[in-house]
């Protein structure tokens, strides 16, 4: 096991596993050039929130979620370029996780369900989709669809 820390803008200095880095071979849209990221669990929300934090630099951090939660009914094509650069064999070995905009009246929050991040949870490979898909959008409502599906 190999401990690296990295100071952040939120959580201070953490450690984690060199194993639970999470490469972005293209980055993250509008963030290219950071590749390497961590999950960060948010006990405060039950589960139902991370953080995605950059592993070798304080920013960014985005909250993210998993999409279920929100709409049980979200399905898309993982194109077959991406199942095989992410070297995906079987579905069970894929999280899906959309980025949460949280902003300060939290009943305004949203998700983006247009790009969501696919990630080899076999290697730590992972990609930013762009959806083509009209039954989605880039702000999804959180709270409204929290509760619709509660």
């Amino acid at each position: 096991m190999i401990v690296l820390k990295t100071d952040t803008k939120y959580f201070g200095e953490i450690e984690f596993d060199e194993k639970d880095i999470i490469r972005f071979e293209r980055g993250l849209l509008g963030f290219e050039e950071i590749k390497k990221y961590i999950l960060i669990d948010n006990p405060e929300t039950g589960g139902i929130f991370k953080w995605l934090q950059a592993a070798d630099r304080p920013e960014p951090a985005f909250v993210v979620m998993n999409p279920y939660y929100i709409c049980a009914d979200y399905e898309f094509d993982i194109p077959n370029g991406t199942v095989n650069k992410l070297g995906i064999e079987k579905p069970e070995d894929i999280v899906v996780l959309t980025i949460v905009v949280v902003p300060e009246d939290i009943s305004k929050m949203t998700t983006n369900l247009k790009a969501p991040l696919i990630i080899n949870t076999r290697n730590n490979k992972a990609e930013q989709l762009v959806l083509e898909d009209d039954r989605y959008s880039l702000k999804h409502p959180v709270a409204n669809s929290m509760r619709d599906a509660g």
